[in-house]
């Protein structure tokens, strides 16, 4: 927007007749600003306008705000939609309010034509960046809040972001408009308050284009980002596949690019890991010895290194079976890890070959010796394991098929039995 008029705000988000736009409607300056910029630029062009008021339950004057807020949609014609979040506990109360508020605002976005506007203006950018300098965040974090993004089925837009507070008053002012004062904005002990109060007032009375000029810093590291982010997506192409990421693609890269690669293989498990345990990652995992296993726990994940790949795996991909089953001939054995044995007479794609119509399931037992048909050698299974490269904690999941005490078939591996003696054929769905 170049200026604080109906025009910019139509030229900016470019809304069409079928066009949903739903406000976050706090009560408060720029939101009220806001509101009255999206009820004239209606009279300009048609669009479907909704104003929504999220009640978090912290002040006592929240109802009495919800109150003004429809009053306001009234007089100017406009849809109106109050919601009550639920809150628990007072730690980081900020962020359990902002993300409550956004998960009951997702609820109105429910199409590519719905867009969802918050009125964050150039002293909130602000405090974003002052946040994130103390956080000792990276490009993404210092670049501020986003002008616009993906959120539910549609986007968010911040149309308000090229403004100052002061410029939004003085529009406030000329239109005659009233709002609602937050007694919790003057509570320093909330870090943007305490930068709104202390830190902001000081920065503009020696520079008072500094909001302006910050404001472009942050822009020059979003399009860093977005650069980094492209090239990174690229390199990514190489080195992962599916939740693995293969060590030997990612040592072609320089070491910076490595990091990269790797937090976006992680922020696609919601994962946001300090460089401190990044670090970590790449010293005692995926730099150990080649005959190591070691193992690095992240959020509710593991990460396994095995023959040069990085595994990602919650528990129950790692948890062996601990109970074994008796199978009798039946045609389908439901295993306890969720995987299932399936048993017919013809043999099917990549089935195994069985001589007996009965047998004792178990799992874990790597001491056991084995000889598949076709093989010279009996070996324990531990060392077939290791020729087939199956990762140790994989080894433990694997349905072992034991006739009177003998190891007669690994599922989705190996039979004892020569094709041409088999009864029944032998297929293992893994678990998806």
């Amino acid at each position: 927007m170049s200026d604080l008029s109906p025009d910019s705000l139509l030229q900016t988000l470019q809304l069409q007749p079928d066009s949903h736009v739903v406000l976050a409607l706090s009560g408060g300056l720029d939101s009220m600003v806001l509101l009255d910029l999206l009820a004239k630029a209606r009279l300009l062009q048609p669009f479907a306008l909704q104003a929504v008021y999220i009640n978090h339950g912290i002040s006592a004057s929240a109802a009495q705000w919800g109150d003004f807020c429809a009053r306001q949609c009234t007089e100017r014609g406009i849809a109106f939609v109050q919601r009550s979040v639920a809150l628990t506990g007072r730690d980081n109360l900020e962020l359990k309010a902002r993300t409550a508020r956004y998960q009951a605002l997702a609820e109105f976005i429910c199409s590519d034509k719905h867009l969802l506007l918050t009125a964050h203006h150039g002293d909130d950018q602000l405090e974003s960046l002052i946040l994130a300098l103390k956080r000792g965040s990276g490009p993404a974090g210092l670049s501020g809040i986003a002008a616009q993004r993906s959120f539910a089925a549609g986007m968010l837009c911040r149309p308000l972001l090229p403004f100052s507070r002061a410029e939004l008053a003085v529009y406030a002012g000329q239109n005659q408009l009233n709002w609602v004062n937050d007694d919790s904005n003057e509570d320093t002990r909330f870090e943007r308050n305490f930068i709104r109060q202390h830190i902001t007032p000081v920065l503009l009375q020696r520079w008072p284009q500094f909001i302006a000029t910050a404001r472009r810093s942050m822009q020059h590291l979003a399009d860093l980002q977005q650069l980094a982010d492209y090239y990174t997506e690229q390199a990514q192409q190489s080195c992962v596949r599916n939740n693995t990421l293969l060590l030997t693609e990612l040592a072609k890269l320089i070491p910076l690019q490595q990091d990269l690669v790797i937090r976006r293989w992680l922020q696609n498990y919601a994962l946001n890991p300090e460089t401190k345990w990044l670090t970590t990652l790449k010293q005692q995992v995926i730099a150990a010895r080649g005959d190591a296993t070691p193992v690095l726990v992240c959020g509710n994940y593991q990460l396994r290194r095995f023959a040069d790949k990085l595994y990602l795996l919650t528990d129950a991909q790692v948890a062996a079976p601990v109970q074994g089953l008796s199978w009798q001939g039946e045609a389908k054995l439901q295993l306890p890890c969720g995987s299932s044995l399936y048993f017919s007479a013809q043999p099917k794609a990549d089935a195994l070959p069985l001589a007996a119509m009965s047998a004792e399931i178990v799992f874990g037992q790597l001491s056991l010796r084995f000889k598949p048909a076709g093989s010279a050698v009996s070996k324990p299974l531990k060392q077939w394991f290791k020729l087939w490269q199956v990762p140790p904690w994989q080894r433990l999941q694997v349905p072992l098929l034991l006739v009177n005490g003998e190891l007669v078939a690994v599922a989705g591996f190996a039979s004892r039995t020569d094709p041409q003696q088999a009864k029944c054929w032998l297929s293992w769905q893994k678990q998806d």
